[in-house]
């Protein structure tokens, strides 16, 4: 007989059992009488029409297979209710939403969008933009996998160039300055549920753990311009996230600009903040009862 579960929390490979933190917001469904389940999002045998509700949450290597995961947002949204809506998903798998944010008003960290095939070097975008130090990341990525700092001393250039100049064959690259607050102050990460802002933590600069749970990261209080820069963030978003995170940046005024914003798969550090699982569940529940 077929059975059926009010939500699902759809993971990769890596974490088949849930990231600690997601389990958090498990238990707390779970202790409302919602049923949950968890299905990798590759594994061709998960049926998901059994789930009234689809949470995308730990897929983490959806960058590296991004045409597959599409074709599976295509999929499990014909069978089902996915959130975020799919199209978030897609139009948040690159990066160049960025410039979308900076269209409509939003203080940005300064980014050039480079096309896969497109040959330029660091020195010019640099003369160009008055830039120092830079950072470059691929236009689909997460965490801080494959982030290059190039330095201004010529070995840090020379590799820098080298390796943009590789990864430019096969993907979409963006290039930014590098702001010296990502040492001194840290990157602000805001959660908002429904809509409503939750808590924010500081990250590590550079972090390339996916896994949240576990990691001493800090609550910390946020400041009303980076508040309103979230946020003006989130109502530039073409639809209405269920949950998401937009990280921040200080520039060299100490202005808050927005570093990236994550509906596919962001960490929402719900264990670091007492309120936070039972407000995730309250959104889960709500798309329940509208569903």
């Amino acid at each position: 007989m077929r059975v059926s579960v009010d939500c699902m929390f759809v993971t990769c490979d890596i974490v088949p059992a849930l990231d600690p933190d997601d389990r958090a917001a498990v238990r707390e469904l779970r202790a409302r009488g919602v049923t949950v389940s968890t299905g990798v999002w590759s594994d061709p045998r998960v049926d998901w029409s059994v789930a009234r509700l689809c949470m995308v949450r730990s897929t983490w290597d959806y960058h590296r297979r991004y045409d597959e995961f599409a074709r599976w947002i295509a999929h499990a949204s014909s069978q089902t209710m996915v959130r975020n809506d799919p199209r978030l998903l897609r139009w948040n798998a690159h990066k160049s939403y960025l410039q979308d944010l900076e269209r409509s008003g939003v203080p940005i960290v300064p980014t050039v969008l480079a096309r896969r095939g497109e040959w330029l070097t660091l020195s010019d975008v640099r003369n160009a933009r008055g830039w120092r130090d830079v950072v470059f990341k691929p236009a689909r990525g997460a965490a801080a996998f494959d982030v290059t700092l190039v330095r201004e001393d010529r070995s840090s250039k020379t590799g820098g160039q080298a390796r943009l100049d590789r990864m430019l064959q096969t993907e979409d690259v963006l290039i930014q300055p590098y702001l010296e607050s990502v040492a001194s102050y840290g990157e602000r990460a805001l959660i908002f549920l429904c809509g409503r802002f939750s808590h924010a933590v500081v990250k590590k600069p550079f972090d390339q753990t996916l896994v949240v749970g576990d990691e001493p990261s800090l609550i910390v209080e946020v400041t009303r311009d980076e508040l309103d820069v979230a946020r003006r963030a989130l109502a530039a978003v073409p639809g209405e996230p269920l949950y998401a995170r937009v990280d921040l940046l200080n520039d060299d005024d100490w202005q808050p600009r927005v570093s990236e914003l994550e509906l596919i798969e962001p960490g929402l550090y719900l264990s670091l903040c007492k309120s936070a699982p039972a407000a995730f569940a309250d959104a889960v529940v709500g798309e329940l009862e509208r569903r």
